[in-house]
C-alpha cells in the first residue's frame, strides 16, 4: 500500500533499539496498526511536541504493511493534546485503562471510523466531570464493537426478562446476566429456600438500571457504592473475555482507594 496519513491515537510505545519506538496506533482509516518510527526517540523535526504521546490526536504519514509486519511511521503531528486528561489524576487513570482495554480488544488492522470517534469522544470528554460514568459508557460501548455485548435484559440461560425477582447475577460465561434461581436448581436445592445464597453477588435492581442507561449513553453520577459496583463488574466482565491482568488496573485501583479513604469522616479525637 502506498504512503497514507491519518488522524490517529497512540495506544502503546515501547523502545527500540537505540534510537527507534514501536508504536501502536488507533488510526481512523485503517484501525489498530502497529508501527516502527526509525529515529524517533532522536528527531525532534518528525516527531515533536508530544507526537508519539497518549490521549492526543494526531496527524500521521506512514507507509502500512501487509498483515504481520510493522507499518513505518515517518512522521507525526499533534492536532490536540487534551491537556485536560494530563491535569486530573483521576482522568489521567481511567485514560490509561480505557487506552489499553481498546488495544487488547480490538484486531490489527479492522477499520472501525466509529470506534475511533467513539475513542476521541471519549477522552475528550475525560477531565471535564466525573470519570466514572464516561468510563462505564466506554467499556460497554467496547465490549459490543467487540462483540462482547453482555444482555442486561434477559437470562442467558432461559431468556427470561430480567426484573429484581430474578435475583440476576453476572453470568460466568460472560454473555451477561442469568436468574440465579439456575444455579440453585443445578445443585439440586429449591431457588426459594430462604438457606440459599447464590456464589456471585446479586445484581439489585439500581445497579442494573444504572448500566442499561450506561449501555447506551453516559449516565448521571451514581451514588459512591452503585459507581464502585458498576466498576467492578465490568471490570470482571472484561476479565471473562480477556483472561489477563492489565497493567492500569492496579494504578486505577490504587487510586481509587486512596480517594475513598480520603472522602472517609474523620473521627473526632
Amino acid at each position: 500500500m502506498d504512503e497514507l496519513t491519518t488522524k490517529a491515537f497512540v495506544l502503546r510505545t515501547r523502545n527500540y533499539g537505540e534510537s527507534d519506538r514501536i508504536v501502536v496506533l488507533l488510526t481512523e482509516e485503517l484501525g489498530k496498526v502497529s508501527a516502527i518510527a526509525k529515529g524517533a526517540r532522536r528527531s525532534h523535526r518528525r516527531f515533536a511536541g508530544g507526537a508519539l504521546e497518549p490521549f492526543g490526536e494526531l496527524n500521521v504519514r506512514m507507509a502500512p504493511k501487509s498483515y504481520g509486519s510493522l507499518a513505518f511511521l515517518h512522521e507525526s503531528r499533534v492536532l490536540s493534546s487534551n491537556i485536560k486528561v494530563g491535569a486530573d489524576l483521576d482522568a489521567y487513570a481511567w485514560a490509561s485503562y480505557l487506552t489499553e482495554l481498546t488495544e487488547l480488544m480490538t484486531v490489527e488492522h479492522d477499520p472501525s471510523r466509529d470506534l475511533y470517534d467513539f475513542y476521541r469522544d471519549v477522552i475528550a470528554r475525560l477531565g471535564t466531570g466525573p470519570a466514572e460514568p464516561v468510563a462505564h459508557h466506554y467499556v460497554l460501548g467496547l465490549l459490543d464493537r467487540s462483540g462482547w455485548a453482555p444482555d442486561l435484559d434477559a437470562c442467558g440461560i432461559c431468556a427470561e426478562p430480567v426484573t429484581e425477582f430474578s435475583r440476576p447475577m453476572l453470568d460466568s460465561r460472560g454473555s451477561g446476566v442469568v436468574c440465579s434461581r439456575h444455579e440453585a436448581e443445578a445443585l439440586g436445592l429449591d431457588p426459594d429456600d430462604a438457606n440459599f445464597r447464590p456464589s456471585r453477588r446479586i445484581i439489585d435492581d439500581t445497579l442494573l438500571s444504572y448500566l442499561r442507561r450506561a449501555a447506551t449513553d453516559i449516565p448521571d453520577p451514581a451514588e459512591l457504592a452503585v459507581s464502585d459496583l458498576a466498576t467492578a463488574l465490568l471490570e470482571r466482565l472484561v476479565d471473562l473475555h480477556l483472561g489477563r491482568n492489565l497493567r492500569s488496573r492496579a494504578f486505577l485501583k490504587g487510586l481509587r482507594m486512596e480517594r475513598r479513604r480520603a472522602e472517609q469522616p474523620k473521627e473526632l479525637p
